[in-house]
């Protein structure tokens, strides 16, 4: 049990640091954050559906043509992504409230329930509902008006969320220390 408790404080180390790079880069690199993100989302499709067309191909059953159908409208919208990244940059920003909330209602969950025996001081939930309450105020934003705030608002955000992994490492740390 000990070993598990100690390798989930050394995965919310881990996220954080990634979180807080990826902060950190929004926030100096505001103006082509968002259509990166978009073009590296379209590569991700593109490797993907290349993958399934591959994998399609190879085996023989009956479903082939609808994998084969929805690889290509992947690739389509894999290249679309890639090189048209502007048309979805004002709908990424809302992908982005969502991942605020979905960050923040995750923190407050795993305060709440996800250490066994250990309890949280009301201090620890303060940042998470911060980044839900960042991520309806981008949603009631608006992404056309908003865009270069939304996107420091996100980078603020991943920094908090960073800084809430490195206070719930440190303090289920302690906790273990204090149970031996």
């Amino acid at each position: 049990v000990y070993k598990r408790q100690v390798m989930k404080s050394k995965n919310l180390t881990y996220t954080g640091v990634v979180t807080l790079i990826l902060g950190i880069v929004l926030i100096f690199m505001k103006s082509a954050a968002i259509s990166a993100v978009v073009m590296v989302m379209g590569a991700f499709f593109l490797v993907a559906a290349i993958l399934n067309l591959y994998l399609a191909f190879r085996k023989e059953s009956s479903n082939t043509v609808f994998s084969i159908l929805t690889a290509v409208a992947a690739v389509a919208f894999g290249l679309w992504l890639l090189f048209d990244p502007s048309g979805f940059t004002s709908i990424l920003v809302y992908v982005f409230a969502g991942l605020m909330i979905a960050a923040g209602l995750f923190h407050i969950c795993l305060l709440a329930f996800g250490f066994k025996d250990a309890r949280f001081p009301f201090a620890f939930y303060i940042l998470p509902i911060l980044l839900v309450a960042g991520g309806c105020v981008i949603i009631l934003l608006g992404s056309e008006r908003m865009m270069n705030l939304i996107v420091l608002l996100t980078g603020i955000a991943l920094i908090v969320y960073s800084v809430c992994n490195f206070l719930e490492a440190a303090g289920e740390s302690s906790y273990k220390r204090l149970e031996k």
